[in-house]
């Protein structure tokens, strides 16, 4: 996975916003502090990369995603404006919400996403998901017109217990909890067959009521990135 560069005096991260990050996602506040322009949500100048300035980030809830915000930390100081009732859903299993599937040519199909769909504003582009970080997915691709997908060098989905975990350069990077029990009927067999599985992670797709229109949209739409994974057979 690419080095990052990292400059905690620079970025505030107050701890009500850290209790939220995902690991990638905190990285990646970083960088884009640490590479991006970006402007201040306060007093609307610009913060730009090679600024010594001290800046804070924090998020709000927006309709259905979260928006991310980068200010002076003179202007304001490092928040996180959510419902405790929300923070709390971020417990277990980790804010992921994920779903199996077992498509006719592709076998045996896993998605997921962040409950919380975190964005950064972008001046004239669309907001970024925060999740979605390429670097971090290091493999995975948007939907490819005349290719199939590609295999992920260094990823891995093997079985814990009751659990799926998915591994990249042997390290943990999600736990699906309780996903060998709760699979569709022949999913695992078709896992365990062929020894891959097409995996999708995306942002606000809605997981918790899945339905093939919302998936494709995102995939249009570039909110998602897809790879085929080894299954470690046991």
């Amino acid at each position: 996975m690419a080095e990052r560069a990292r400059s905690n005096q620079r970025l505030e991260v107050g701890s009500d916003v850290a209790a939220v990050l995902r690991p990638q996602e905190a990285a990646r506040l970083h960088d884009v502090r640490e590479f991006d322009r970006v402007r201040c949500a306060i007093c609307g100048e610009w913060i730009e990369p090679d600024s010594s300035a001290a800046t804070s980030v924090s998020v709000a809830l927006h309709g259905d995603s979260v928006a991310v915000e980068f200010t002076h930390a003179r202007c304001a100081p490092s928040h996180a404006d959510l419902a405790p009732l929300v923070v709390l859903a971020q417990a277990e299993p980790l804010g992921i919400v994920y779903a199996q599937a077992l498509h006719p040519e592709a076998g045996a199909v896993l998605l997921w996403e962040r409950k919380l769909d975190l964005r950064v504003p972008r001046v004239g582009e669309p907001d970024e998901c925060l999740y979605l970080d390429p670097l971090w997915w290091d493999g995975f691709h948007t939907a490819l017109a005349d290719e199939p997908v590609r295999l992920l060098a260094d990823w891995l989905l093997r079985a814990e217990g009751e659990d799926l975990v998915l591994e990249h350069s042997q390290r943990e990077v999600e736990r699906f909890h309780g996903a060998l029990q709760r699979s569709p009927p022949g999913w695992l067999d078709s896992l365990r067959e062929s020894g891959f599985c097409l995996l999708i992670v995306g942002a606000g797709i809605g997981l918790q009521r899945p339905a093939a229109a919302a998936i494709q949209l995102a995939m249009r739409e570039r909110r998602a990135l897809l790879g085929l994974a080894e299954y470690e057979v046991t």
